[in-house]
């Protein structure tokens, strides 16, 4: 017969909790880490989704550039306290820059660009004092009109 060994300094009851211990840091850091992503994510959609209904605006004809601005700046949703959307409009005949009030060869009227442009800096609901993670959002959208 064989002689089984005394297991006297051997206990496996704590493992699991100790396994868990050396886990959970990183566990709580993958968490904190796709939130803060979600959150820059659905910033920049809401963002983009504003110069869109501005977009969709001045391709119905929309000429007032003041309420064009208002527009996007109340459909983005969560805005940012720094959010701006500044509009600018862009008059060309071919590849030139024009003034609008004179045609272009052949007496057609210059083109018609307008820009949506909006910005806004980004900081994450879970900052740490070590990293800064603020970032700033961006885009733009250019309308050809006429």
């Amino acid at each position: 017969m064989e002689r089984r060994p005394v297991r006297i300094f051997r206990s496996d009851s704590g493992v699991a909790a100790v396994e868990f211990a050396l886990v959970l840091p990183i566990l709580c850091l993958v968490v904190l880490g796709v939130i803060n992503g979600w959150s820059f994510v659905s910033s920049s959609l809401s963002m983009r989704a504003g110069v869109k209904t501005a977009a969709n605006l001045v391709m119905q004809g929309e000429a007032n550039d003041a309420a064009t601005q208002a527009v996007a700046l109340s459909s983005w949703e969560n805005r940012p306290d720094d959010a701006q959307v500044t509009l600018g409009r862009k008059y060309m005949c071919g590849s030139t820059v024009a003034d609008p009030s004179v045609l272009c060869d052949g007496l057609k009227a210059p083109s018609v660009f307008v820009e949506i442009q909006a910005t806004a800096t980004w900081s994450p609901p879970f900052g740490f004092d070590v990293f800064s993670f603020s970032r700033e959002l961006r885009h733009q959208q250019v309308i050809r009109v006429r």
